[in-house]
């Protein structure tokens, strides 16, 4: 008898168990359904025909970003830009443009990943001759005015092309473009 006792006791606290589970399931299901299911890295907001304008202390243009289309994303805070063009002006001389495929900026806006081919230029001016880059991935520094790559790079001042795999480019005075190996250049004495 004693041990019909237990197992009748046993029975009915199972029995209170499952009725204390669904009745939680129930009151805690709807605010799960409610939620809002957000995938891991998608835009929280974009802008197409995207363009920012950051001046200097005089209230000078310092720098220029337009882009067909920009995307931002929450996750991570970057920035991503479809047919990204950059320019970074100088008091003195004309701006340096940088035109990409596409780029991601991070968040902390220190780094500019351009992406595919990439073209940087800045025209003649007195006293200094037309530059063209043309490169692939190139990694921008805006703060520093420093941007590199490891990939091929054809450096042009025309009527001078020289290339080479791996760029270094100060675009600040003084400027310092250095291309790091096997170079070859095509010179026309002056």
């Amino acid at each position: 008898m004693l041990n019909d006792r237990n197992n009748l006791v046993t029975l009915i606290l199972a029995a209170l168990v499952a009725v204390a589970s669904w009745w939680w399931l129930q009151v805690s299901t709807p605010e799960q359904e409610n939620a809002l299911v957000v995938e891991k890295h998608s835009a929280n907001y974009y802008s197409l025909g995207y363009q920012k304008q950051e001046m200097d202390a005089f209230g000078l243009l310092n720098s220029e970003v337009k882009a067909a289309k920009m995307m931002h994303y929450g996750d991570d805070g970057s920035i991503h830009l479809e047919q990204p063009e950059i320019r970074f002006f100088d008091k003195k001389l004309p701006p340096w443009v940088i035109k990409a495929e596409s780029g991601v900026l991070t968040s902390n806006g220190k780094e500019l990943w351009l992406n595919g081919l990439v073209l940087v230029s800045r025209s003649a001016a007195e006293g200094s001759r037309a530059i063209t880059i043309k490169t692939s991935d190139l990694r921008v520094q805006p703060e520093t005015s420093y941007a590199e790559t490891v990939q091929w790079a054809e450096l042009s001042s025309p009527p001078d092309v020289t290339s080479g795999i791996g760029l270094q480019l100060y675009f600040s005075d003084p400027i310092r473009i250095t291309l790091l190996n096997k170079v070859r250049g095509k010179y026309e004495i002056h």
